[in-house]
């Protein structure tokens, strides 16, 4: 060895042993990339885990040391005792895994990695010069040109590779990232590999300090930092282009049309989706304001100084295509920013034109009745309600709705609403809310009137007739009125006292007008009471029935009843049929009400048959409801079969009303119930309308006189020739005849002047229970 220098550089180092050192360096160097990446993916890693795996690759590069320094062939052997530097390298390591832990994906900030490589090359730079001061501390000949290449070198690696780190930690892709984890590593770990040679180069004096191998580890030193500069920008060129492809791909390929502005409004480019939307086409639109899409000059620059400002927000607008017609779109607009500033705009706008057809059609449909068009219940009560100012609330309604239904059809009913409707809305007065609040009943509250103020033209224009199918269909109308506050401060109760009053108007015949009252009040509660009553009457059977006979005067003999049914309350006390009969044809309950009677009178009617009683039929009085039900025919076969009644001893009374309503289906229907044998007899003839064309219509075997021609007896020339012409054409058309309402021997005798056949009235009996028809059957007849 020469004394003043180390040994030649050709016997500077072992060969093999470097090449094992270089292998753990890179080893080394994959295995803090391969945590690091664990890291990033499980950043609560323990802390006794972090400082497990720092002393792990620690020790590797400790040992890679120990390596390097058995592996120089110097005559100075190195003290080894004095390298316990390993804690430093573990801490480095520590520190590193740290840093690692508590970043987050692409939150590296300038300032922040610039602190960490400087932290990371002191610490490597320390690390190596401070294990070569002990050993060679007494033949050191520092060159301190070499030491800066040496600094440089370091600083050029540690700050390429944790870029390079960085790249691998932010990386979606873990196979890319082990992939770039790899390369770097043998790229790293080549240049740490060689690194302490040139420590020792920079603070040894070598004999042949011009010899070729001096600038080996400086070149492999350039070579691996230049491959780590090299690779980052590589990889952030080819992401840029990725991330164009992939922005292009959304911007272009995007279902929404995309609009990019600048920072004064101006249109510089729009995707494909904006072309179709608007009509057109791109150049169009570049340099144009972006006023052309329908926005005014306050509001797009309202809307561009919101967005230069950083602010993103969506509105619904607006906008006209290319050939003028309207679209409603919500826009969505956004900022672009660059270094902390806004270079352009973002306006994404999305077609709802159908949504929000959809919407005004569900709120149509929730709000507003589909049949007239008209505010809906929910509606009309919330409109109402809004208002504190005096109103008067009517309700209306088309009594005979379901009759005009059964007769001509649901579609008759529906144009009969409307037109009631078109009706309603042309004579109700200006600044009125009309509503629909159920079919055929409408609402109307009239501001700052009272029901005695009101003109009553819009009542009564609804009654005239509705022309459907050429066919004039004649409408019921009957009205409740209730005034807010002066009946209550309460809507919800103003609607619920005009409901009250409507229904109580619907029953009655001589005022379809009524405006609700407290007397008004107790009807209703009285009436609703009687009903829930009756209701529990037929289901348990608490009815009776009576029969008032008919006197035959040919015979002298009773030849036939008519059954009434009767009802006794155990607290209402005997209830008139006047009362009870109209509160069960409103409610349907009329039809469970007539089979019960129909049954008890047909069973009666048996008995009587088979004790011997000179009866020939009894008489069921029937409802004009019953024919608007389709099974009625069905249902009084029912019957006659349970009973075991022949059918000719069976006799229905209809009376005009079921002819006015329902010509066509009750003529059907009774030639249905006379093809079973079945008697049909016209009851009350005289107080209808048309009752002579009926006489030639309707399939009756027997004709009733109503008591109010009887009443009339001897009381003018003129009511006895009425009456006697009566019972002539009833002759002509052989029908059977009978005069109801018979009370005076006045009235008898001159009916039996006239040869009137049967006889029905108090004269001879008023209705009697069965138990009291045996009596009067075994009484001989006399005249009073």
């Amino acid at each position: 060895m020469d004394p003043n220098g180390v040994d030649h550089l050709e016997n500077f180092v072992d060969p093999f042993i470097y090449g094992v050192c270089a292998i753990l360096s890179m080893l080394s160097v994959l295995g803090i990339l391969a945590y690091s990446i664990k890291l990033k993916n499980h950043p609560k890693a323990s802390i006794l885990e972090k400082i497990s795996v720092s002393s792990g690759i620690g020790c590797l590069f400790w040992i890679t040391q120990i390596l390097f320094y058995t592996s120089l062939h110097f005559s100075v052997s190195p003290d080894v005792t004095n390298l316990l530097y390993l804690p430093a390298f573990i801490l480095v390591i520590f520190f590193l895994f740290q840093f690692i832990g508590s970043r987050k994906a692409g939150q590296t900030g300038h300032s922040h990695y610039a602190k960490f490589c400087i932290y990371l090359t002191c610490a490597l730079l320390a690390a190596d010069y401070a294990g070569f001061y002990p050993i060679y501390k007494g033949q050191m000949d520092m060159n301190f040109l070499l030491i800066i290449i040496c600094a440089t070198i370091m600083v050029g690696i540690v700050f390429s590779g944790a870029q390079l780190l960085f790249i691998v930690l932010d990386e979606e892709s873990t196979r890319s990232a082990m992939y770039w984890g790899l390369v770097g590593s043998i790229l790293i770990g080549s240049a740490l590999s060689v690194f302490p040679y040139m420590v020792i180069l920079s603070v040894l004096s070598v004999s042949d300090q011009h010899h070729p191998f001096v600038l080996l580890p400086y070149t492999i030193g350039l070579i691996s930092m230049a491959a780590l500069e090299f690779i980052p920008s590589y990889y952030s060129y080819r992401k840029l282009n990725v991330k164009k492809e992939e922005y292009a791909s959304l911007y272009q390929n995007n279902l929404d049309a995309v609009f990019t502005l600048n920072t004064k409004g101006i249109i510089t480019g729009c995707n494909r989706a904006a072309e179709i939307l608007t009509g057109y086409i791109e150049k169009e639109l570049q340099g144009e304001s972006y006023l052309l899409l329908g926005y005014s000059e306050q509001i797009n620059s309202l809307y561009v100084t919101k967005a230069v400002a950083g602010e993103a927000f969506s509105v619904d607008v607006e906008i006209k295509m290319k050939n003028g017609n309207p679209l409603t779109v919500i826009a969505s607009i956004i900022s672009i920013t660059a270094h902390g500033r806004a270079t352009g705009i973002y306006v994404i706008l999305k077609d709802i034109t159908k949504i929000k057809q959809a919407e005004e059609t569900i709120q149509q449909l929730a709000f507003y009745d589909d049949l007239t068009g008209l505010p809906n219940q929910k509606r009309f009560k919330y409109l109402v309600s809004q208002t504190k100012i005096p109103y008067t609330l009517v309700s209306i309604s088309i009594v005979n709705l379901q009759s005009i239904e059964e007769l001509y059809g649901e579609r008759a009913a529906a144009e009969v609403i409307k037109a009631a409707a078109e009706k309603l809305k042309y004579s109700m007065p200006e600044g009125s809310i009309l509503g629909s609040t159920d079919p055929g009943i409408f609402s109307l509250a009239l501001f700052g009137k009272k029901p005695g103020e009101l003109n009553s033209s819009y009542f009564y224009a609804l009654e005239k007739p509705v022309c459907y199918k050429e066919t004039f269909v004649n409408i019921t109308a009957a009205a409740g009125a209730a005034v807010y506050p002066e009946h209550s401060a309460s809507h919800e109760e103003v609607f619920k006292y005009a409901s009250m009053a409507l229904n109580v108007a619907k029953n009655r015949s001589n005022s379809k007008h009524l405006t609700f009252s407290n007397e008004l009040n107790e009807h209703y509660h009285r009436e609703l009471y009687t009903e829930n009553e009756l209701r529990k009457a037929i289901l348990n059977e608490e009815l009776t029935v009576h029969y008032q006979p008919k006197f035959s005067l040919e015979t002298g003999q009773y030849n036939s009843a008519e059954a009434l049914v009767r009802w006794i309350h155990p607290e209402l006390g005997p209830v008139s049929p006047a009362v009870f009969i109209p509160i069960a044809e409103k409610t349907g309950l009329i039809r469970g009400l007539e089979k019960f009677v129909l049954r008890t009178a047909f069973l009666q009617m048996k008995q009587w048959k088979q004790i011997g009683y000179p009866f020939q039929r009894v008489a069921v009085n029937f409802s004009h409801y019953h024919f608007y039900d389709d099974g009625i025919v069905d249902t009084v076969k029912e019957i006659l079969e349970l009973t075991g009644l022949d059918p000719e001893c069976a006799e229905i009374e209809i009376t005009e009303s079921a002819m006015i309503e329902n010509k066509e289906e009750t003529i059907s229907k009774l030639n249905e119930l006379k093809k079973l044998g079945i008697k049909i007899s016209l009851d009350d003839f005289g107080t209808g309308y048309s009752s002579l064309s009926y006489l030639q219509e309707l399939p009756i075997d027997v004709l009733k006189i109503d008591r109010s021609f009887i009443n009339k007896i001897n009381t003018s020339k003129q009511s006895n020739a009425i009456l006697s012409s009566i019972i002539a054409i009833a002759k002509d058309l052989n029908l059977e005849i009978v005069a109801e309402g018979v009370e005076t021997k006045e009235q008898l005798e001159f009916l039996e002047a006239l040869h009137c056949p049967s006889i029905q009235g108090f004269y001879f009996s008023p209705p009697l229970p069965p138990s009291d028809m045996a009596a009067l059957l075994t009484n001989p007849i006399g005249h009073k």
